[in-house]
C-alpha cells in the first residue's frame, strides 16, 4: 500500500506539474499573455471533457471489488463515451470560444485530452491490481513528453495548437507501447468488449455522477470563461498564470487517497459501517490537512516564486495566490467528497453537492467580478465551495452510518 501510494503520488504529482509547467512556458515562449490566455481557455474546456470522457468511471471501477463488469467491459465503455465526449465538447468549444485561433486550440487540446481521458480505464485496471507503479510510471514518461514535445513545438513552429498536436501523438504512443501492454500483464484481457443493454446499464449507473462532475468542472470552468469573455484573454492569462501553480497541491492532496479508496470500498461492501466510516473521515482529514499546509507554505514564497517563473509583470498580480490556494484546498475536498459518495453508492448525491457549488458560483461571480475583479473569482468560488462541502460532509454522514444501500446496481 505505501509503494502504491508513493508511485501514484510521485507519478500524478510529476504529471501534472509537468502540464503546469506548459504554462508557465507558454508565457515565457511568447510575446505576451494571449496564448496563456486561449491555453486556460482551452483547460476549462478540458475540464469538462476529462468528467464526460472518462465517465467519472475510475471510482466506481475500483469499488467493483465483486468484479461484476470485466475489464473488457470498462475498456468498450471508455471508446464510447471518449468519442461522444469529443462530439459534445467540440460543439461547445464552436459555441462559447471567443476567436477562430482560440477554437483552434481548443480543439487541439481535446484531441490530448481524449488519450488522457481513454488511458484512465488501464490506470483503474493497474490499480485493482495494485500495480500502481504501472500508472506512475506512465504518468512520469508523459510528463517529460509533454514539455519536451511543448518547447521543441513552440520553439519551431510558433503555433500553440500545432504544439498541442504533437503532445497528443506523443501520448498515445505511451498509451499503445507502454499502457497497453502493462495492464494486459494484470488482467484477462483488455479486448474492447460489451453488450448494448450492459453498456446502457453502465452509462444510466453513473449519468448521476457524470453529471455531477461535469457540473463540478463547470463551476471553475464557467467562472473562468465568464471572466475571460467579460474582461479579455490577456486578463484570463494573467489570473490563470497566478492560480495554476495551485493545481499541485491539488494533485498531490488528491492522489494520496486515491489507492485508499479501493479498501474502503471493501469495508462498505463488508458491511463493516464503523471502520468504512473511520477510514473516510481520516481520508478527508489527511486531504484537507496536507492541502492547507502545502498552501502556507507556498504563501511564504509566493512573491519570488511568481516573480522568477513570469519576471516582474506578475508582481501587481501575486495578491491573488493565497485566495487562489483557499480554492485549490476546497477543489480538492471536493473531489474526495464525491469520491466518498460513489463508493458509497450515492452516485445522485454527488450531482447536487456539484449543483450547488455551481449554482451558488453563477449568482455570485459577476457581482464578485465587478466589484473585486480577478480576485472576485476567488470570492465566488469560496463561498461556492464552502456551501457545498458543508451539504456534502452531511450527506456523507449520512451515508456512512450503515443503513441499506438504495443505490441501482447492475447485475
Amino acid at each position: 500500500m505505501k509503494a502504491n501510494i508513493a508511485w501514484n503520488t510521485i507519478g500524478s504529482v510529476f504529471y501534472q506539474g509537468c502540464l503546469w509547467l506548459m504554462t508557465v512556458l507558454v508565457v515565457r515562449l511568447s510575446a505576451d499573455y494571449q496564448n496563456s490566455g486561449m491555453l486556460a481557455f482551452a483547460m476549462s474546456i478540458g475540464n469538462i471533457y476529462t468528467a464526460l470522457g472518462t465517465y467519472t468511471m475510475r471510482t466506481y471501477q475500483v469499488s467493483d471489488v465483486k468484479n461484476e463488469n470485466s475489464a473488457g467491459n470498462y475498456v468498450a465503455l471508455r471508446f464510447v463515451t471518449v468519442f461522444g465526449a469529443l462530439i459534445a465538447c467540440g460543439i461547445y468549444g464552436l459555441a462559447v470560444s471567443p476567436t477562430p485561433a482560440t477554437l483552434i486550440v481548443v480543439a487541439a487540446f481535446l484531441l490530448f485530452k481524449a488519450d488522457e481521458s481513454f488511458v484512465n480505464v488501464m490506470y483503474g485496471c493497474d490499480q485493482k491490481a495494485m500495480r500502481l507503479d504501472y500508472v506512475g510510471q506512465s504518468q512520469i514518461i508523459r510528463g517529460c513528453l509533454v514539455v519536451g514535445i511543448f518547447v521543441g513545438g513552440m520553439l519551431l513552429t510558433g503555433s500553440l495548437a500545432l504544439a498541442l498536436v504533437l503532445i497528443f501523438l506523443g501520448c498515445l504512443s505511451v498509451t499503445v507501447f507502454f499502457d497497453t501492454r502493462k495492464t494486459s500483464a494484470v488482467v484477462d484481457s483488455l479486448r474492447p468488449r460489451i453488450t448494448r443493454e450492459r453498456c446502457l446499464r453502465l452509462l444510466r449507473v453513473c449519468l448521476p455522477s457524470v453529471a455531477g462532475n461535469v457540473i463540478g468542472g463547470l463551476v471553475i470552468s464557467a467562472a473562468r470563461q465568464y471572466f475571460g469573455i467579460s474582461f479579455g484573454e490577456s486578463a484570463l492569462g494573467i489570473y490563470a498564470s497566478v492560480a495554476t501553480p495551485c493545481v499541485i497541491i491539488q494533485v498531490l492532496a488528491q492522489n494520496l487517497y486515491t489507492p485508499l479508496l479501493g479498501p474502503i470500498a471493501e469495508k462498505v461492501s463488508a458491511g463493516d459501517a464503523k471502520a468504512a466510516r473511520s477510514s473516510a473521515l481520516r481520508l478527508f482529514l489527511l486531504v484537507g490537512g496536507v492541502a492547507a499546509a502545502l498552501s502556507v507554505a507556498l504563501s511564504i514564497f509566493a512573491e519570488p516564486l511568481l516573480t522568477l517563473l513570469y519576471g516582474e509583470t506578475i508582481v501587481p498580480y501575486v495578491g491573488l495566490l493565497p485566495f487562489a490556494m483557499i480554492v485549490t484546498t476546497e477543489v480538492a475536498l471536493n473531489f474526495v467528497l464525491t469520491d466518498l459518495l460513489i463508493v458509497y453508492k450515492r452516485l445522485t448525491q454527488t450531482f447536487v453537492v456539484n449543483g450547488i457549488a455551481f449554482a451558488v458560483m453563477a449568482l455570485s461571480v459577476k457581482p464578485c467580478t465587478d466589484l473585486w475583479y480577478m480576485n472576485g473569482l476567488n470570492y465566488s468560488l469560496i463561498v461556492a465551495y464552502t456551501i457545498s462541502a458543508a451539504y456534502g460532509l452531511v450527506v456523507l454522514f449520512l451515508a456512512s452510518r450503515g443503513k441499506k444501500d438504495q443505490a441501482a446496481t447492475i447485475k
